[in-house]
């Protein structure tokens, strides 16, 4: 039981012979535990709803997300990072005592695999849309 949160790709096609449409999903994110990253999204890609349905996560949003993330990395300490990407206790969604030395080093990982997630995506553009979905 946990926090775990899953970052689609999706590529969405359409047929004009018969009209159909789909969509093709590929996960290109995972995280666990990592609650600052999901307070992030639920407060600006959720309307502040935790609620582990899909939602839609814009590019713009994706490159806010890797600032934020990397503004941390650049001056990475504990009032820095509760600035800019606060921790958020939920139902077993990890540490949010970041003056913990190994709960920081965890929060930190999180935040240095985000950047290069969302950095890979960005540069390989393959994907027509991004969506979001946590659950505990």
């Amino acid at each position: 039981m946990g926090l775990d949160m899953y970052l689609y790709g999706a590529n969405h096609s359409y047929n004009q012979e018969d009209y159909t449409s789909s969509i093709q999903f590929e996960e290109v994110a995972y995280w666990r535990k990592q609650n600052a990253i999901h307070n992030w999204i639920v407060l600006n890609v959720q309307d502040s709803v935790d609620n582990c349905a899909i939602y839609y996560v814009s590019e713009k949003n994706l490159k806010r997300l890797l600032l934020a993330c990397r503004t941390v990395l650049e001056n990475p300490t504990v009032e820095t990072a509760m600035k800019i990407l606060p921790t958020k206790e939920g139902f077993f969604f990890g540490g949010t005592d970041l003056t913990d030395k190994h709960e920081f080093e965890y929060y930190l990982a999180g935040l240095k695999y985000t950047v290069d997630v969302i950095r890979q995506l960005l540069k390989d553009n393959k994907f027509d849309s991004y969506y979001y979905q946590s659950s505990w």
